[in-house]
């Protein structure tokens, strides 16, 4: 074969491999990004919906509650002395059921199910036979509700309390407080008068009846349209919107919004610059957390978001959530829109990221954010999240009703019952797996790559070698040519000279 189409044939190929390998690593992020997107996808029969219908991942509720140890003293004015006592422990269970799928709309319907189940032996020695006494929230919730009432209406109202024999605090298990509820002789009257089923069952529990129940219907996308909306929640029952707080400072109705996920799962891209959006159905609002550190999770490294301290702030973006000069306090939220006019405030744990002040009204009360700080470990790539702590505390107000006997000379708190770390992470053998399947790819494509670079880059130079072979041997030829015409002129001029030289002497 001519030399001259060998190297061409190097070359041409040699320039294919660098060129086509290094456009192919460019493209493959878009490649993978498509794969990954397609496997994410909430579809009929997929691995991900059976995860999204059952998390495979443990998730534990550790309830932290606040014992009263100086009741007389409270109700005769002194400051109220708190023992935490904790951590009782659930094992908590969520299944998705009624799935409904809308392909037009790509989005899809479902119903979420709850079931926590006590887990002494995670509980360090607690049992929900221990008696704790707190705020008597029924009591609590009545005072509030007839405190701006005629002073006949609220003699009435203790009249009630005392024929009931009920009073601002009460002693009672762990279990009966939390999930179990405890008999409420005077909620059942109540009952009788609202209709509320509730009500009319005649127990009062802070999460009763909570257990094996769910909270509505959720609608969410399911990434057939696109990613960048990928189960972000359009609807809870039903509404777009809740219609609990009041217009924004502009005028708007952004606090009313229901944006973002559960939090079990994020939109792609995940960025650093961009805060993760989530709807809380504990909170009756739409929160939001902004990135603060990379942290790992075995091989695997996380982008950890927390909470804001400007989210629960007393601060004019935050009006629309004050519903009463007494509750609206930094970290905290009166939920009691949302709970039928019970007087409840949400808040973080020991009043964290809120006015000092707050928690030095009560004694027992120490915020620290490795403790009562919530944060969302997400794997950026697929906007997982890996490892997760929610914390939020449960307050009511005790308030001195000069027109109710029972509070005439109790100080004004917020008086905090218990908070609750939800908490879950992936174990490690999963997430294991999931560094392999994410880096395993690029790994592959990357040694794959400088392989087909680094024989292309051979072919160029093998081309290289023989292109200067070929000029050598040609400019070596051009000169061997004169050489041999010189040395023939030579070569006849010696012949003449003898013939002459013969032929004289013949003469």
């Amino acid at each position: 074969m001519n030399v001259k189409i060998q190297i061409a044939i190097l070359v041409t190929v040699g320039v294919v491999l660098i060129v086509g390998s290094l456009c192919f690593q460019a493209k493959f992020q878009s490649v993978f990004d498509n794969i990954l997107a397609n496997k994410l996808m909430l579809k009929p029969g997929s691995k991900t919906l059976e995860s999204f219908k059952s998390p495979p991942v443990p998730i534990f509720m550790q309830f932290y509650i606040f014992n009263l140890t100086n009741k007389e003293e409270v109700l005769a004015g002194a400051k109220p002395v708190l023992q935490q006592v904790g951590p009782y422990t659930y094992a908590e269970k969520q299944l998705k059921y009624d799935l409904q799928f809308d392909d037009e709309k790509g989005t899809v319907t479902y119903l979420q199910n709850k079931t926590f189940v006590f887990r002494e032996d995670l509980s360090e020695g607690l049992a929900e036979s221990d008696r704790i006494t707190t705020i008597n929230a029924v009591m609590m919730s009545l005072g509030s509700r007839f405190s701006k009432f005629s002073g006949g209406v609220q003699a009435l109202v203790e009249m009630w309390f005392m024929r009931f024999g009920v009073e601002p605090f009460v002693t009672k298990p762990v279990g009966e407080l939390l999930f179990h509820g405890y008999d409420e002789p005077m909620l059942g009257s109540i009952g009788a008068l609202t209709k509320d089923p509730v009500q009319l069952t005649g127990k009062f529990g802070f999460f009763y009846p909570k257990n094996n129940t769910n909270d509505g219907t959720y609608t969410v996308y399911t990434g057939v349209k696109g990613m960048e909306d990928y189960q972000n929640i359009v609807s809870w029952k039903g509404e777009s919107d809740v219609s609990f707080w009041k217009n924004d400072m502009w005028g708007g109705n952004t606090c009313n919004m229901i944006n973002g996920t559960s939090g079990n799962q994020f939109p792609q891209p995940v960025l650093k610059k961009k805060p993760v959006r989530l709807y809380t159905a504990e909170l009756c609002r739409s929160i939001y957390a902004e990135f603060q550190r990379e942290v790992s999770h075995g091989p695997v490294t996380l982008y950890r978001y927390v909470l804001p301290d400007r989210l629960l702030a007393n601060t004019p973006e935050n009006k629309c959530y004050c519903t009463d000069d007494f509750t609206c306090r930094a970290s905290m939220i009166n939920v009691s829109p949302c709970r039928k006019g019970a007087p409840v405030v949400m808040s973080t744990p020991h009043f964290y990221q809120g006015d000092p002040e707050d928690a030095e009204q009560v004694v027992g009360l120490r915020p620290r954010a490795e403790e009562h700080e919530t944060y969302l470990d997400i794997e950026p790539t697929t906007g997982v999240t890996m490892r997760a702590a929610k914390r939020i505390q449960v307050n009511m107000p005790l308030r001195r009703y000069s027109n109710l006997p029972s509070f005439r000379n109790v100080s004004d708190v917020i008086f905090p019952i218990l908070w609750v770390n939800e908490s879950a992470v992936v174990p490690l053998e999963r997430t294991q797996a999931l560094h392999r399947t994410l880096t395993l790819p690029f790994t592959l494509v990357t040694v794959g790559t400088w392989v087909l670079v680094g024989l292309g880059v051979l072919l160029l130079v093998v081309a290289a070698v023989k292109g200067v072979l070929a000029l050598r041997a040609r400019n070596a030829g051009e000169k061997e040519v004169p050489v041999r015409n010189r040395r023939g002129r030579e070569g006849d001029k010696e012949n003449g000279v003898s013939e002459k030289l013969n032929t004289a002497n013949y003469e």
